[in-house]
């Protein structure tokens, strides 16, 4: 079944670990016939600085953030998110976070109706969301700091998607020290999950 795939690049380097993944992950997809959408936060230059008047008005409807309106069209296209990204101070690169920040906003990601105390998922059409992450450090430190790259995406994001969408966590960890042939086999896998989708 093909798929509609937001791959979202977070690394400011394609010639990097993150970049061979990337290209691997874009393989994959492609040999299983999905439709994809490639944003790569560095490259557009993309601002993770949630403005005063942003924040101000978070409750405004979508139509009055003109500047996000190609990320909230790709948000509402898609059936299927990547994330492709290191993992740096135990979690996310700024970037992203920032693209969490200003991107997955009221009235595309979720709403708050009047009189509610809960949020509402807006991203129904989200029925399944990949991390490729890399770790410089060994599974055990990440651990420890509670993972929260993880859980961010395990937890939080798909919290506003589909109430069946489901999650993957495929990482390499201790990328400092493992060896080519090891890093060959992750970055195979990662192309298949991605046929596979």
């Amino acid at each position: 079944m093909s798929r509609r795939v937001l791959l979202v690049f977070a690394h400011p380097s394609r010639d990097s670990l993150n970049g061979a993944v990337l290209e691997h992950a874009i393989t994959g997809l492609d040999r299983g016939g999905h439709e994809v959408r490639i944003r790569d936060l560095y490259a557009e230059n993309f601002s993770p600085r949630l403005t005063c008047a942003e924040k101000r008005g978070h409750l405004d409807a979508p139509e009055t953030k003109p500047q996000l309106a190609d990320d909230f069209a790709d948000l509402r296209w898609c059936d299927v998110i990547v994330l492709v990204h290191p993992t740096w101070w135990g979690g996310q690169p700024a970037i992203l976070k920032g693209w969490f920040d200003r991107v997955w906003a009221s009235g595309v990601a979720w709403t708050l109706p009047d009189g509610a105390s809960h949020i509402r998922p807006g991203l129904t059409n989200v029925r399944r969301i990949v991390t490729l992450a890399t770790h410089g450090s060994p599974w055990r430190v990440n651990a420890v700091q509670g993972v929260p790259g993880r859980r961010i995406a395990n937890r939080a994001m798909r919290a506003v998607c589909h109430p069946l969408c489901r999650t993957s966590w495929v990482a390499l960890y201790a990328v400092d020290r493992v060896t080519d042939s090891r890093r060959r086999r992750f970055l195979r896998r990662v192309e298949r999950r991605m046929t596979r989708l």
